[in-house]
């Protein structure tokens, strides 16, 4: 898997701006705390999480829904965490 660049790690930045204020708020605080921390392959995870729609992304978040991938589960816990 290849280095993200920083161009990528600012269009990820971007990524996160969502429609659902719940999901701003919990993101802001992770993108503070935790974004600078992530590994690529959790980089990636993210990415493909973002790419869930609003609703679903949230109830993931918020243990409502199962995620629907094994590698979704540590990241969502960080999101939860920060």
């Amino acid at each position: 898997m290849s280095r993200f660049t920083e161009t990528e790690k600012r269009r990820i930045r971007f990524l996160t701006r969502r429609g659902l204020l719940e999901l701003d708020i919990l993101l802001k605080k992770f993108m503070e705390t935790r974004f600078d921390t992530l590994s690529d392959h959790e980089l990636a995870v993210f990415v493909d999480i973002l790419d869930l729609p609003d609703q679903e992304f949230l109830a993931q978040v918020n243990q409502k829904e199962l995620p629907q991938r094994q590698d979704f589960i540590p990241l969502l816990e960080k999101i939860r965490a920060a």
